[in-house]
């Protein structure tokens, strides 16, 4: 499959203000800093939404490269599982090591749910707070799968169109179920990185652009926050840049390789790096030395995971999958 760096710089760039928002303003709400308040970066929790538009490229990238769904659900499934499951056992561990007040939370029952990653569906706490996004990721995974198998991929002006009413209708308050399950609060942001898609590879047209105003518009009105229409404007305007090969000046090698882990970072920064922070903080004076160590050890972790396991369980679930079901396997993506 085709690897775009820019994706990369994309992805390096979400995690690392996900992370830096959980340990400023997130931190300081559950903690409290001593640091001045100037200093949180309060809008790094829109890091998710740029994740999802990521997503959409990427999984509609994925879906005209297999064949067929079951090949998809597999990718998914190698793609995403093994490395939750790590991290979810790490923190599980790590959080009882430290002896956290969080782990005496911590029921079995709840452990077994949150294996699957559909917690939220049975309205299961998470283990992590991290762990909410990953909800409307597969939801929107089932979602595409579901027009791929119907043979409506090649429409998505017409799914465009469709997804989009659904979500003023439920924002109106007409739609009296489904808004869950439709992804109807962040389908916009997985929706734009599909049409982002259409823009790069296939012919660039109006009515594509339309779509994607319409993406930002509803996207600001359904989160009604004053700094959304800021961000989420920059947050398309990046992609834009992407789109017409104008972002590969931020091409080098830290955020690579943010991007790189990414997603261990993601599952693992949140708890873990509280609890750490909240070791250090006895030991270091400077709050500011505590953030940086703690950024640098929750990266150093999520290297690990990535190099040491998630690589060697992600190929060997590959081929026990491939000889189960017979299965022709290429690269997950």
């Amino acid at each position: 499959m085709l690897r775009l760096k820019e994706l990369d710089t994309l992805r390096g760039f979400a995690a690392l203000n996900v992370v830096l928002f959980h340990y400023t303003t997130r931190y300081r709400e559950l903690y409290h800093h001593k640091y001045p308040v100037e200093f949180d970066w309060i809008y790094g929790h829109y890091g998710v939404e740029l994740f999802f538009v990521i997503s959409g490229f990427v999984i509609f990238m994925t879906l005209h490269k297999v064949k067929d769904v079951r090949e998809f659900a597999i990718k998914r499934f190698v793609r995403l599982f093994p490395t939750y499951w790590i991290c979810l056992i790490l923190t599980v561990v790590f959080t009882f090591l430290l002896k956290s007040g969080e782990m005496n939370k911590i029921t079995f029952t709840q452990l077994l749910i949150n294996i699957t990653m559909i917690q939220g569906v049975f309205e299961v706490p998470d283990i992590d707070g991290a762990y909410w996004s990953l909800l409307p990721e597969l939801f929107f995974y089932g979602f595409v799968a579901f027009i791929y198998a119907i043979g409506c991929l090649p429409k998505t002006k017409i799914v465009a169109v469709i997804w989009l009413a659904l979500m003023v209708l439920n924002q109106m308050g007409l739609l009296p179920f489904g808004a869950y399950f439709l992804n109807l609060k962040y389908g916009m942001f997985f929706l734009s990185g599909m049409l982002f898609y259409e823009l790069r590879f296939n012919k660039s047209d109006a009515i594509i652009h339309l779509l994607i105003a319409l993406c930002l518009i509803i996207a600001v009105w359904i989160n009604n926050l004053p700094a959304s229409l800021y961000v989420f404007t920059g947050i398309f305007a990046l992609f834009y840049l992407f789109i017409y090969d104008k972002l590969r000046i931020l091409n080098f090698p830290p955020l690579l390789f943010l991007g790189y882990v990414s997603y261990p970072l993601y599952l693992l920064h949140q708890n873990l790096g509280f609890y750490l922070m909240n070791i250090l903080k006895v030991y270091i004076s400077s709050e500011i030395l505590v953030i940086i160590l703690s950024i640098l050890t929750m990266i150093g972790l999520a290297w690990l995971v990535v190099k040491i396991v998630e690589k060697s369980m992600q190929v060997r679930l590959k081929f026990g999958i491939r000889n189960l079901l017979n299965v022709p396997f290429r690269n997950a993506s």
